[in-house]
C-alpha cells in the first residue's frame, strides 16, 4: 500500500469495527437511539474508505478490480454504499447494518491480510468490458448483501414479534417484499455481469467460456438466486424460507470472489501474477 492509503485503510477498519460493536450493543441491550443515529458514523467512515481507494488509484493508476485486496476493498465499499442508500430510503430499517457492516469489516480485513502490493494492472487486461463486468458484479454483490441483512432482520423480528425493540421495525410482509426485490435486482445485475465477462474473456483469452472455476461458481451462484426467485413465484416460498435462502446464498458470492483462490492455482481469474507485465 501507499503510505497515505495504509493510514486511511486502518482508520476505516477501526471505524467499521467500532460501528459493528455499536450494532451488537444496540441489539443486545435494545438501544433504539443508537440505530437512529448510526448512519452518521457509517457515512463518515465510508468517506475515509473512499479516500483510501482514491489514494490507491493515484499511486497505482487503476481502480481496485484485481487481486484479493483490491476485490475486498471494492466489495466492502459497495456493501457499505448500498447500506447507506438503503438506510437513507428506509429510516425505520437502520438495523440493516447489523448484517452488512460486520460483513464488510470481515471482507475488508481479509483483503488487507492478502495482497495489498502496489502493482499496476497489465495493459492487456484493461478493457471497456472489464469495467462493465466488474461494475455489475459489485452491484449484484451489494444487492445480495442487503438481502442478506434483511434476512437476518426478518428472522429476528419473527422470533421476537412482541418485543418493543423489534416491533418498531417494518411488518414482516414488507421485509419479505424488500428482501425479494433486492434478490431480483442482484439476479439481473449478475446476469449482466456474466455475459459481459464472457465478451471480455473472448478478447483476452480467445474463448467466451472456459469452465474456469470462477466462471463456473459464478454461474452456480446465479442459478441459486434464480432458483430462489423461482420458488417464490411458483411455490410461494416467502418469509422464513426466503430469508434462510438469501442468508446462505451469500456464501456462494463470497466463494466466487474470494474462496476459489484457496483451492485452485490455475484459474484464469488469478490476475495478480499477470499484473505489471
Amino acid at each position: 500500500m501507499a503510505p497515505l492509503e495504509s493510514i486511511l485503510v486502518w482508520i476505516s477498519l477501526c471505524g467499521y469495527g467500532i460501528i459493528s460493536g455499536l450494532y451488537i450493543y444496540a441489539f443486545v441491550f435494545r438501544k433504539e437511539n443508537i440505530l437512529q443515529k448510526i448512519i452518521y458514523p457509517i457515512a463518515a467512515v465510508f468517506l475515509i474508505h473512499t479516500a483510501s481507494i482514491i489514494a490507491r488509484y493515484v499511486a497505482v493508476g487503476n481502480l481496485p478490480w484485481a487481486g484479493d485486496y483490491e476485490s475486498a476493498t471494492a466489495g466492502s465499499w459497495f456493501v457499505v454504499l448500498f447500506t447507506i442508500i438503503f438506510m437513507w430510503k428506509h429510516r425505520s430499517l437502520s438495523a440493516i447494518g447489523v448484517g452488512t457492516i460486520p460483513f464488510s469489516l470481515l471482507l475488508f480485513g481479509f483483503g488487507v491480510m492478502r495482497s495489498p502490493q502496489l502493482i499496476p494492472m497489465s495493459v492487456s487486461l484493461k478493457s471497456f468490458w472489464l469495467g462493465i463486468h466488474v461494475l455489475f458484479a459489485w452491484l449484484a454483490f451489494g444487492a445480495f448483501a442487503i438481502a442478506f441483512g434483511l434476512g437476518i432482520i426478518y428472522l429476528l423480528k419473527e422470533k421476537n414479534p412482541r418485543k418493543e425493540f423489534y416491533a418498531k421495525f417494518p411488518d414482516l410482509p414488507m421485509l419479505d417484499e424488500l428482501m425479494f426485490k433486492y434478490v431480483v435486482f442482484g439476479f439481473i445485475t449478475d446476469a449482466v455481469m456474466i455475459p459481459s465477462g464472457a465478451i471480455w474473456a473472448k478478447d483476452l483469452w480467445g474463448n467466451y467460456w472456459s469452465w474456469d472455476p470462477v466462471e463456473t461458481w459464478s454461474l452456480v451462484t446465479w442459478l441459486i438466486y434464480g432458483f430462489a426467485i423461482h420458488l417464490r413465484l411458483t411455490m410461494g416460498w416467502r418469509g422464513r424460507r426466503l430469508a434462510w435462502i438469501v442468508i446462505w446464498a451469500l456464501a456462494g458470492m463470497v466463494i466466487t470472489f474470494f474462496g476459489i483462490n484457496f483451492f485452485v492455482s490455475s484459474s484464469l481469474h488469478l490476475f495478480r501474477a499477470m499484473q505489471g507485465q
